[in-house]
This record gives C-alpha cells, structure tokens and sequence, in this order.
C-alpha cells in the first residue's frame, strides 16, 4: 500500500481543477479571441514566427492560422518581415500595439486571479497558493521531457 497522498484521483482532480480555472480566468476576461491572444502571446514568449509555426504551436490549420494573423495585421498587432533564413520566408512579429495587448490581457488575468485569491481565501492558503506555480512548472517540464 502506498503513502503517497499524490495518488490518480489526486491527479486527476488536480487536471480537472486547473482546466475549470483556465475557463473561469478566460471566460472573465474574454476581449480579443482566444485564438488571438493565444497567437500574441507565441509570439511574444517565442519571438516571431512563421503561420506555420505559428499554426504549429497552436495546433491548428495553416488557413486558419493565416485568417487569425490577417486579423491580427488589419488590427495593427502584428506585422510581415522578410525571414533572414529564407529569402522566401515570412515571419510574424508583434507590434509595440500587440506587445502592450498581450501585457494588459496578462495583467488583466492574473488581476482576477489575484481578486478571487484574496476574497475567498485565508492568507494561509494564499501562502500554499503562492507557492503552486513553481510546482506546477516542475510538473509541465517532467511530462516536456517525456
């Protein structure tokens, strides 16, 4: 019998748990698609990138990757430049607009997270709380190396 107290239901509440916070935190601060901001946020973590990178990463079409770049350039977020590497190639970049979209929508989540932690949870569990992304870090990069 094992005493690990992190068993399968553990860690399938923890699934449940973090995917249920993910479409609260989305679902309170929804503006642009998520498709759009998912794009941003590639491209200003990972710096710029093809549409097919960028569809890639975001598991998607290339056509469907390409209407939401379209969107994105009409609104003025990103920007074509020529690829060093390919003289054929074209990368997209984000824009000072996109930069400062993909900063507000971040500060704006982790805002509502930040409210909700205060108004339902004691200053001890904020501590345990604060403590959850280190750990859950550890997790991602366990199952990267897989």
């Amino acid at each position: 019998m094992s005493t690990d107290p992190f068993d399968l239901d553990s860690a399938d509440e923890l699934r449940r748990s973090v995917g249920v916070l993910v479409r609260a935190v989305r679902d309170r601060t929804a503006h642009e698609s998520d498709g759009q901001i998912e794009t941003l946020g590639f491209l200003m973590r990972d710096g710029a990138q093809s549409i097919a990178a960028l569809a890639r990463l975001r598991r998607i079409r290339h056509q469907s990757a390409s209407a939401v770049v379209a969107e994105l350039e009409r609104a003025g977020l990103v920007a074509r430049a020529s690829d060093p590497d390919d003289a054929r190639g074209v990368l997209i970049t984000l824009t000072t607009a996109g930069s400062a979209v993909v900063t507000e929508s971040r500060r704006l989540r982790a805002g509502v997270v930040l409210e909700a932690a205060r108004e339902s949870l004691s200053i001890d569990e904020r501590a345990l709380l604060a403590r959850v992304p280190a750990l859950l870090d550890a997790l991602s990069e366990a199952m990267a190396d897989r």
